[in-house]
């Protein structure tokens, strides 16, 4: 068990670590004002309470999704949503779950609170990048639930292309897991990482279907923020297998 100074250290270095990237997204155009505020807190958490594993890869996750944001609009001209930068509740819906499974492991040292963790931001990396790659999809989606044709940035409407960048991004989130997490057994942790972040991003296309905008509370942030916990609460589902 760490000692309270530990700890204390580990909170600060999270906090000056965590402070900095959020400043420098900031000034990038990656995060507005207040999503820089809501990184810093999460990154506080993530490495104050859970260590490297979480952290790293909410910094993966986080990297590579900007990166995609960046780029410059797809062929037919589409932008990302995101490209004026994240606000607090979108930061607080990838993060939040991850940041929450952290600190639980930093009461209880269990691993299946780290593994929650990369499950969420396995779901999160798996999202975003089917949303940002799905844009450059040269036919248009289908909606998830009665596949008819949809246009492009419609709630619920996947493509071939985003679906690819769905499972590509929760196995990269997979695979760092298995380097950096709590299983005795790396390709199984590995698989369930991957398998968590690919079925959570079908859930959001499912729950972006069938009620994002219908309901005053059903927004996206809180779409996300549902598919990353049904993420964390697959892979404590997944126990028996990967441990």
């Amino acid at each position: 068990m760490d000692t309270v100074h530990q700890a204390a250290l580990r909170f600060a270095a999270g906090a000056a670590a965590s402070g900095l990237a959020a400043a420098q997204a900031y000034r990038l155009q990656a995060l507005t004002r207040s999503g820089a505020w809501a990184a810093a807190a999460c990154g506080t958490v993530l490495y104050g309470a859970g260590g490297w594993p979480p952290a790293a890869l909410v910094a993966v996750f986080f990297a590579t999704s900007s990166a995609l944001t960046r780029l410059e609009a797809g062929p037919r001209g589409r932008r990302s949503l995101d490209r004026l930068g994240r606000r607090w509740d979108q930061v607080a819906a990838n993060g939040g779950v991850a940041a929450a499974a952290a600190a639980a492991y930093g009461l209880t040292r269990s691993p299946l609170a780290l593994a929650a963790a990369c499950g969420a931001v396995a779901v999160a990396t798996a999202d975003t990048w089917a949303t940002e790659l799905g844009r450059w999809s040269p036919s248009p989606p289908r909606l998830v639930t009665t596949w008819t044709r949809v246009p492009h940035g419609t709630s619920g409407g996947i493509t071939l292309l985003g679906t690819l960048a769905a499972a590509a991004g929760a196995l990269l989130i997979g695979g760092l897991a298995a380097l950096l997490g709590p299983g005795a057994r790396p390709a199984r942790m590995a698989a369930a990482v991957a398998a968590a972040g690919f079925s959570g991003s079908l859930v959001d296309s499912l729950l972006g279907a069938a009620i994002e905008g219908r309901r005053r509370w059903a927004g996206n942030s809180t779409i996300n923020a549902v598919a990353t916990a049904w993420g964390a609460g697959a892979m404590l589902l997944l126990a028996r297998w990967w441990r």
